[in-house]
């Protein structure tokens, strides 16, 4: 959901980046689970992590990432915030060395496969 909230020509991606309540008087009151049911949000678009801002108790801020796109976009590196990470990130490849115990154990549980048609397939409109 690369689209969503992205300045491309400073190459940021944050939920606070426009202030379309003051300006249309309205604003998107979807969460995720909700956009993604009613194909209003979807994985259309991937990117290499190269970064992270953490907060003086280690959680991340924001996040630097390689955007495929080349030079474009602030010489092909975007800053996101955590909370656009949040709510617009959908797939994410780790090396488990990198991943917790916890995650680990929740890596050997059955998967569920999605149907063809479930809304983390849809194509980006």
């Amino acid at each position: 959901d690369v689209g969503k909230f992205f300045d491309r020509e400073r190459g940021v991606l944050d939920v606070n980046l426009y202030d379309y309540g003051s300006l249309m008087g309205t604003t998107f009151g979807m969460n995720k689970k909700q956009r993604i049911q009613t194909f209003a949000s979807g994985s259309s678009h991937a990117m290499t992590l190269m970064a992270v801002d953490l907060d003086e108790n280690g959680k991340p801020k924001k996040w630097m990432v390689e955007n495929s796109w080349g030079p474009r976009a602030n010489a092909g590196h975007v800053i996101m915030t955590d909370k656009w990470f949040d709510e617009y990130m959908f797939r994410l490849v780790v090396n488990k060395k990198y991943i917790t115990d916890k995650v680990k154990e929740v890596l050997k549980q059955k998967p569920t496969r999605l149907p063809a048609w479930d809304p983390m397939f849809a194509d980006e409109d």
